[in-house]
């Protein structure tokens, strides 16, 4: 790919979400460290890498049938295709980019909630908030779509699984369009392998707050 601004590629918004500490109360947190050990601020993608701006970094992508959309999530993504966009996006932005921690996603996902979903302990709010098993038609949808938390991130809960970087490996998190509204806890999480290449999987990129 020939060496371009960056301004001239789709890219992600990348929304501040400010440090702070995980809530006292919860269980470990499964990236490491106890749960009062603060968080430094980080930038993180408003919503899911898009179709658009997966194609701007790989042409040979081929969207799914089931996220047709150019705003839709970009699906079938494996952990190791999103590290290689992260170090695309870094080339051609010139900033550290990078996959999200799973302690720094969690936090993010929580919106500095400690109660089950980041909306409150009842799993009936999820209309509002997240694409699942019982309002998704079976597909990935435009996260912005619903309602926001109170970070101001879209689609933490539903939509597609996250990559993110766990203790020991890659670990997909939030659950998706096929995932069941009750399940959709913020503590909700699965190990995979790195070359998984599943139709409800995507990811979201970092930026940190402070470089060097």
């Amino acid at each position: 790919m020939s060496r371009r601004s960056y301004t001239h590629y789709p890219r992600t918004i990348l929304w501040l979400v400010p440090g702070g500490a995980m809530p006292a109360d919860l269980p470990a947190v499964h990236s490491g460290g106890p749960d009062r050990a603060g968080v430094a601020p980080f930038y993180l993608s408003k919503w899911p890498i898009t179709n658009e701006q997966l194609e701007a970094f790989d042409p040979d992508y081929r969207r799914s049938p089931l996220s047709p959309g150019d705003r839709d999530s970009a699906i079938g993504v494996t952990f190791e295709k999103a590290e290689e966009y992260c170090r695309w996006y870094a080339e051609v932005s010139r900033k550290p980019i990078r996959l999200p921690t799973e302690r720094e996603w969690e936090y993010a996902c929580r919106g500095g909630s400690a109660t089950a979903y980041f909306w409150g302990n009842d799993a009936a709010g999820a209309d509002r908030h997240a694409w699942h098993a019982g309002n998704s038609e079976g597909r990935a949808h435009a996260a912005d779509a619903k309602v926001a938390n109170s970070f101001g991130l879209h689609g933490m809960a539903g939509g597609v699984w996250e990559w993110t970087v766990g203790a020991d490996g890659p670990v997909l998190r939030g659950g998706s369009f096929r995932t069941p509204a009750d399940e959709l806890r913020s503590d909700l999480r699965r190990p995979a392998a790195p070359d998984l290449r599943a139709d409800d999987v995507g990811f979201r990129v970092v930026k940190p707050f402070r470089s060097g």
